[in-house]
């Protein structure tokens, strides 16, 4: 049994809290047969029940009371979620009629499951390893297209295959370096350490590609960092308001209504936008609305994309050059708002809208979809979405580095074998092959309860 390992039988509501048609009742372990046995009367009768075929029936308390009218389905061991022995219970999705049920399985034997306790399982027992099962709760919590299709192959063991990949080879380094040190009359036959040097600078280029995914990944996990900036009264909460489709900030005719920052998350045209709208940006704004105009500098000059909305009714001041000026080297998209007024105002790749009417706002969609889908975003490849991840790299290739610095300036084998073996050690840590029970609980105390 791996270390973490427990073998009770737990039990949790697998679908979502609140009031539905059905929930989904999870049962997991060494008796969750028996436990079913007790409880699950089945319609017609039958001695015992086929694995993976769903039944109806009766489900009762220890009293003989008829709990609820179920359906239920039993996957045993291996060919299950968590390679442990599964029930399904398919009842009413009241929220009474769930706690009876969970209720019923405690008192014959279960336990409440912990926060991600079916999933951990499933990885103590080798049916997923640590990345794949950090991506099922990616997965739970995906948002756009984008971030699903992007997990779905984290899921399906493609990171997991890259990282085997670079431990296989870097053990196959290590077998040789212990060949030519413990029998070095042998030593024709240990690979040469130019051959390692050679290889190594492959498999380093290899992983500072996939380090260099994370970006992405934040991007697709959290969206794109986008702030709407502009002086004060040219439609900024108007836009906000037209893209998230509801009234979420404040818009009134009076200048400097917006003093601090609003963020939502909302998808454009499939990209994830983490978007943010600001206080005008002002000269001569009272201590308050100061506060808020250096908060919109400071978002503007760290965004990935910036939407600098102009009054297109009114002749261009100096203060829209002002805010022009400050996004020096920015990528940008210049928004006329109040074209449903007469323009007043022409520049080149500027995008016409009225945020009043939702006229043109087609379009600034789609110059985001530009920038980014057939662009800097894609959710084909690997791609790196943990900051465990990211963490465990930097060491990797640190380690590696070393090494191969080593071997360059014909250092011992025993020392080069040292950071070899600890980047080994670490590419294992990222799925799973030798990790804390500490690092473990804290990885699935994330999950839901039921997952």
């Amino acid at each position: 049994m791996k270390s973490g390992m427990k073998n009770d039988t737990i039990a949790a509501l697998a679908s979502g809290s609140g009031v539905g048609a059905v929930a989904v009742v999870r049962m997991s372990g060494a008796c969750a047969e028996l436990i079913l046995g007790r409880v699950f009367e089945p319609f017609p009768h039958l001695l015992s029940l086929e694995s993976h075929r769903l039944y109806y029936g009766i489900l009762k308390d220890e009293a003989g009371q008829t709990v609820d009218e179920v359906m239920c389905v039993l996957m045993r061991a291996p060919r299950s979620y968590t390679r442990e022995d599964v029930v399904e219970i398919f009842c009413h999705g009241g929220a009474a009629t769930v706690a009876l049920v969970l209720d019923t399985l405690y008192k014959n034997g279960a336990r409440p499951a912990e926060p991600g306790e079916f999933t951990k399982r499933a990885f103590l027992n080798g049916r997923i390893d640590l990345a794949q099962a950090e991506a099922v709760m990616e997965l739970i919590n995906a948002k756009t297209d984008l971030a699903r299709r992007a997990v779905l192959r984290k899921l399906s063991g493609g990171l997991s295959r890259k990282v085997a990949g670079a431990r296989d080879r870097i053990l196959g380094w290590l077998a040789h370096i212990e060949l030519s040190i413990d029998y070095p009359e042998h030593e024709e036959e240990a690979m040469n350490l130019a051959m390692v040097l050679e290889e190594g600078a492959g498999l380093v280029q290899e992983l500072e590609a996939l380090r260099a995914t994370a970006r992405h990944g934040q991007r697709i996990k959290y969206g794109v960092p986008t702030v709407i900036v502009g002086r004060p009264n040219v439609g900024k909460s108007s836009l906000m308001n037209a893209i998230l489709q509801e009234d979420r900030a404040i818009v009134t005719d009076i200048p400097g209504t917006t003093r601090d920052t609003l963020t939502e998350a909302v998808t454009v045209k499939g990209v994830p936008i983490l978007l943010t709208d600001t206080a005008g940006i002002r000269e001569g704004a009272d201590q308050v609305e100061q506060i808020g105009v250096s908060r919109s500098v400071e978002q503007a000059q760290i965004a990935e994309l910036v939407l600098h909305v102009i009054d297109g009714s009114s002749p261009l001041t100096d203060e829209d050059m002002k805010v022009e000026d400050l996004l020096e080297g920015q990528r940008k998209i210049v928004v006329l708002n109040k074209c449903d007024l007469p323009v007043k105002v022409e520049l080149e790749n500027a995008v016409k809208i009225s945020a009043k009417t939702g006229e043109g706002l087609e379009e600034l969609y789609r110059m985001v979809e530009g920038l980014f889908l057939e662009g800097d975003i894609s959710a084909d490849g690997d791609i790196i979405t943990q900051a465990r991840h990211v963490y465990l790299l930097d060491e990797i290739l640190g380690h590696l580095q070393k090494a191969f610095e080593d071997i360059a300036s014909a250092v011992p084998e025993d020392i080069i074998s040292i950071n070899l073996k600890s980047a080994y050690v670490l590419l294992g840590e990222m799925i799973g092959e030798a990790v804390g029970d500490d690092v473990l609980d804290r990885i699935f105390l994330e999950f839901c309860v039921g997952k």
